[in-house]
């Protein structure tokens, strides 16, 4: 049977794991491994190894820490896709305003020019109603 590490392992193993549990390791690079454990206490892996009862710890403590991140990260999918569907309906509404002021414009502008084309017939009429030799002049088509 291999001998239990001492307290003072134990107590930088437990360090370790929460640091590297909370995201602010010192000596890995953060990741949730037994190697990283033992890198961030400071022992060696056969050390760590050792000390069943804090890798036990660790291994529940990382199950827990998996599982509550995938439900989080769902949970936060699930409030972006709405704020992403609010933002959509906002964009939405603001198109429909913007094409129906737009067609209002186009409609505004139509019923000028007919306005201009018709005072237009009008104005040539009474040219050539006052002076018979002038040609009232016609753009080419």
């Amino acid at each position: 049977m291999t001998p239990p590490v001492s307290q003072a392992t134990e107590g930088a193993l437990r360090a370790a794991m929460k640091r590297l549990l909370e995201g602010t390791s010192v000596h890995t690079d953060g990741r949730l491994t037994i190697a990283n454990l033992a890198r961030e206490a400071g022992v060696s892996r056969a050390t760590a190894n050792r000390a069943t009862a804090v890798l036990g710890e660790f291994r529940a403590a990382e199950a827990r820490f998996r599982s509550g991140s995938v439900a989080g990260l769902k949970a936060r999918i699930r409030e972006l896709e709405a704020e992403l569907r609010a933002a959509r309906g906002g964009e939405l509404a603001e198109l429909r305003a913007t094409v129906k002021t737009l067609a209002q414009q186009i409609q505004i502008l139509a019923l000028e020019g007919e306005e201009q084309r018709r005072l237009i017939a009008v104005l040539e009429e009474q040219i050539a109603r006052a002076d018979p030799k002038v040609l009232p002049f016609r753009p080419p088509s």
